[in-house]
C-alpha cells in the first residue's frame, strides 16, 4: 500500500484526529509518497504505520494521506478483536495478536528488528523491479 501525504493544517485537524496529531511532531512532507506497513484501527481512527521523514517507525491517522496504490503485500493478515485495537492489518508480527501490535507500538526490540528487516527486504524487491 502507497500514500501520499496531504497538505493539511494540523491545528486545524477535526476533532478525533487532533489528540493523535502535535504540530511539530509529525514528521512527513505534503506530496511525498510512503509506503504503508501496517494499519490498525484504535478507538474508531485509522492508523497507518510508515516510515517517517526523520525514518522512524511511526504510527499515523490515515487523515494525513491519500491512498495512491491500495494493494497490500501478499502476506498481510488481518485480525479483529473486542476490543482496541479492533483491527490490525499487516504482517503477521504486528497483526497476530494484540499483544504483537502493542510489541510493534512500544518498540520493543525484536519488532523493531523484524520492521527494519521487512523495509530492507521490499526495498530491495523495488530495486530488482526497476533494473
Amino acid at each position: 500500500m502507497q500514500v501520499v501525504a496531504r497538505a493539511v493544517d494540523l491545528a486545524a485537524a477535526p476533532g478525533e484526529q487532533a489528540g493523535l496529531l502535535t504540530p511539530g511532531q509529525v514528521f512527513v512532507t505534503p506530496g511525498r509518497k510512503y509506503a504503508v506497513f501496517a494499519l490498525a484501527v484504535f478507538k474508531g481512527r485509522i492508523t497507518l504505520q510508515v516510515v517517517d521523514d526523520l525514518k522512524y517507525p511511526a504510527w499515523l491517522p490515515a487523515w494525513l494521506f491519500d491512498v495512491v496504490d491500495a494493494a497490500v503485500s501478499s502476506d498481510w493478515i488481518c485480525n479483529i478483536f473486542r476490543d482496541d485495537p479492533v483491527l490490525v492489518a499487516g504482517p503477521a508480527f504486528v497483526a497476530e495478536d494484540q499483544a504483537a501490535h502493542a510489541r510493534m507500538v512500544e518498540l520493543e526490540a525484536n519488532e523493531v528488528d523484524l520492521f527494519w528487516k521487512r523495509v530492507q527486504a521490499l526495498t530491495d524487491g523495488e530495486d530488482s523491479r526497476r533494473e
